[in-house]
């Protein structure tokens, strides 16, 4: 190969790897320009402003992001705390318009989309012995309690992620270990049903750490 083919060679090379930086770098910086407008509509909120409308057009706008590969983990989780402020801040839970069903059926399709966790939840005891009672019995009248629980957090409740963050919510403001037990069974629930629920196994983790806290203080 001559000395022109080479250079010729190397060209295309070049041109090829410069075009995939450029769309690169122009993928990021759509990523970054959406957030920006995501967190632009939850800064105004505080103004009286309605966003449901901007919302709606956001989501309309960038919902493609969730079939493709140009968002990080930390993109996806800066996006999330967005819409989870932007959800309590709206209190959608307790606003039954079809805009705002819609807007939080969103905001749940997009946590579902966040990143699968690595770590995993292990269960740890000790060998059983006679003095710790009758566990069997102390499970069994618990089952009821949670299904109570869990019908109290459900009403008026359109998502199951919604029942989630209430219990979590519960679990760790409360230092509830009922609502915590609840949390932990709707979050292998939906883990069995394919869903990504890393966020959600993070607080869990908080709450039952509080819990704890709580007990050593006792």
């Amino acid at each position: 190969m001559s000395r022109t083919d080479n250079l010729k060679a190397f060209e295309i090379v070049l041109e090829s790897f410069l075009e995939r930086a450029v769309a690169a770098k122009e993928k990021r910086l759509q990523v970054a320009q959406g957030i920006n407008r995501l967190e632009q509509i939850d800064s105004r909120m505080t103004s009286g402003v309605d966003p449901v409308d901007r919302l709606g057009e956001w989501f309309a706008d960038h919902n493609r992001w969730l079939e493709q590969e140009n968002l990080k983990h930390s993109d996806i989780d800066r996006i999330g705390r967005i819409l989870d402020n932007i959800r309590n801040e709206l209190d959608l839970e307790n606003d039954e318009s079809p805009a705002s069903r819609k807007i939080s059926s969103e905001i749940d399709r997009w946590q579902l989309a966040s990143p699968q966790s690595t770590q995993s939840l292990v269960l740890k005891r000790g060998p059983e012995a006679a003095a710790e009672g009758d566990t069997v019995a102390d499970f069994r009248k618990l089952i009821p309690n949670i299904g109570q629980l869990f019908e109290q957090y459900a009403v008026s409740k359109l998502h199951i992620m919604s029942v989630l963050d209430e219990t979590l919510r519960t679990a760790e403001l409360q230092k509830n270990k009922e609502a915590l037990i609840l949390s932990a069974f709707i979050i292998y629930y939906l883990k069995t049903g394919g869903y990504k629920v890393d966020p959600y196994v993070m607080r869990l983790k908080q709450a039952e750490k509080a819990l704890e806290e709580d007990d050593s203080d006792a």
